[in-house]
Order: structure tokens, then C-alpha cells, then sequence
């Protein structure tokens, strides 16, 4: 995501598939800019996976997002 983006701006792009419970938006602690990644939680998974379908390759801010499920740490 941009580095000017809010979690606002990511709560009303992902609220349209369903309930969201949570968002997480990585910050610099010293710009207080985004570092270009972020967590969204749903309350249902059929509702993420509906966004990670839709919302794979949509353009945010003069970026094309990158959506998939979060991978398990090995």
C-alpha cells in the first residue's frame, strides 16, 4: 500500500465483502508512514476470500494492491 495510505482508507475498500474486524497497517515509528503492507481481518472467510479475489490487482493510490491470505510462519 502507499506510504500516505490510513487504515480508514483500508477498512471502506474491504467493508464492501463483509465484515471487518481488523485492521492492521504497518508504520515507520519514525515517519509515522506506512511501510507498505497491511492486515485485514474478516469476521467470515468466505468474505476474505471474496476481497482477496476482487481486490487482487486493484489500483489504491497510484499502486496496484497486491491481496492474498497471510502464510504461516515456518
Amino acid at each position: 500500500v502507499s506510504e500516505f495510505a490510513e487504515e480508514n482508507d483500508l477498512r471502506d475498500i474491504f467493508e464492501r465483502f463483509g465484515r471487518v474486524t481488523r485492521v492492521f497497517l504497518a508504520k515507520d515509528r519514525e515517519t509515522g508512514r506506512a511501510k507498505g503492507f497491511a492486515f485485514i481481518s474478516f469476521q467470515d472467510r468466505g468474505d476474505a476470500a471474496k476481497a482477496c479475489e476482487k481486490i487482487d490487482g486493484y489500483g489504491f493510490k497510484h499502486l496496484i494492491l497486491r491481496v492474498e491470505f497471510a502464510k504461516r510462519a515456518t
